[in-house]
């Protein structure tokens, strides 16, 4: 546990000095550096993380590079571990291929979306561990936020590769496509809302039967997934009771920054086209989260591509404070709450995370 709240307490530091000094240079450098450490130790890992067992085991049946290439998993994730077979004959190879991707898409993000980069790394930090330890999924959130810079600029055809590029490491990065559309469209505060209770109604009576029927249609590997997640769904045992114990605990969750976001951004929002489409991409990250969440916890993932953007929305939160002591109060507030988020985190899976160990160790 000790190097997590270490990491916490450098990027608690540097992420005040960030937002009392508002130095661009030290921004820059702060922000930089934070990237290269998570960088290095989301490659020398060893044993630590979720999913860590499966994914070695999926490189483990390499024996030869690019034979029995089509495994049934994305061609990205089977590319770049056949690659780092070729070139390193190392799962340390594999993971440093994976890291280069994930950490070079971060500085793209990171340092076009966010006013505070390294207060924004911190967040993503206590959200998704920075990306350190990533699973396919990830990588294509990663990839899915450098095209989200795209439709920011109204560039569809860049947007449109870098969520094709997503795709090759995860197919759900393709439901990343309804961004663009709603991304700079103007929808007031009540239609938003009234939006986000029509899918929770949705979610717990009739998400189920809708996504059965599309399952239904012989979509090929879209239905395929779909009848594989509704059948997690149902052996995560959720009945409708605790099904909705989570939907509402997630929700309460969420709605504390809602409240956060409305209180003191709703009127930004028509005066600045970036903080509108953030707030609209978060908004549709809350509905999907309650549409799907009912059918399978395994299916409501596909709400972390858009959820993520808050990192960004804090960072605006901070940047239009016009006294210091309003921004160093939601400052250490925004912390304080991500830091119970990432405490329950590594709590949740103590196994996994702890101890974090290296290939050093072996």
């Amino acid at each position: 546990m000790t190097i997590y709240v270490l990491i916490l307490a450098i990027l608690f530091v540097l992420s005040f000095i960030e937002i009392v000094t508002h130095d661009k240079k030290f921004s820059k450098a702060g922000f930089l550096f934070v990237v290269f450490m998570f960088f290095i130790l989301s490659f020398i890992r060893w044993e630590t993380g979720t999913d860590w067992t499966s994914y070695y085991k999926m490189y483990g049946w390499i024996s030869v590079p690019w034979e029995n290439f089509d495994n049934g998993m994305e061609s990205g994730f089977n590319f770049v571990n056949h690659l780092g077979k070729m070139l390193f004959d190392s799962y340390t190879g594999v993971l440093f291929l994976f890291s280069v991707i994930l950490y070079l898409s971060t500085i793209r993000f990171v340092s076009k979306l966010s006013y505070y980069p390294i207060a924004t790394m911190l967040w993503y930090y206590c959200i998704a561990f920075a990306g350190m330890f990533y699973v396919r999924q990830n990588i294509a959130l990663a990839l899915l936020l450098v095209s989200l810079v795209f439709v920011d600029r109204k560039k569809f055809f860049p947007f449109l590769f870098f969520v094709f590029l997503a795709s090759l490491f995860h197919r759900t990065a393709w439901i990343f496509l309804i961004v663009y559309p709603i991304y700079h469209r103007y929808y007031k505060t009540k239609t938003l809302i009234i939006l986000t209770f029509l899918f929770v109604v949705v979610g717990l009576g009739l998400s189920k039967y809708l996504l059965s029927f599309i399952g239904s249609l012989g979509l090929g590997v879209v239905s395929k997934k779909l009848e594989s997640y509704l059948e997690m769904g149902l052996d995560e045992g959720s009945t409708t009771i605790s099904t909705t114990l989570i939907l509402v605990k997630g929700f309460i969750n969420k709605a504390f920054l809602l409240f956060v976001y409305f209180v003191f951004l709703d009127k930004y929002r028509k005066i600045d086209n970036r903080l509108n489409g953030l707030m609209n991409v978060y908004m549709l990250g809350v509905m999907l989260y309650c549409i799907t969440l009912p059918l399978s916890v395994s299916l409501a993932r596909i709400a972390v591509y858009m959820d993520i953007v808050q990192i960004f929305i804090s960072s605006y939160l901070l940047y239009i404070q016009k006294g210091l002591k309003s921004r160093i109060l939601l400052f250490i507030l925004l912390t304080v709450y991500y830091s119970f988020r990432l405490y329950s985190s590594i709590n949740m899976f103590k196994p996994e995370f702890i101890p974090f160990e290296t290939i050093f160790e072996y």
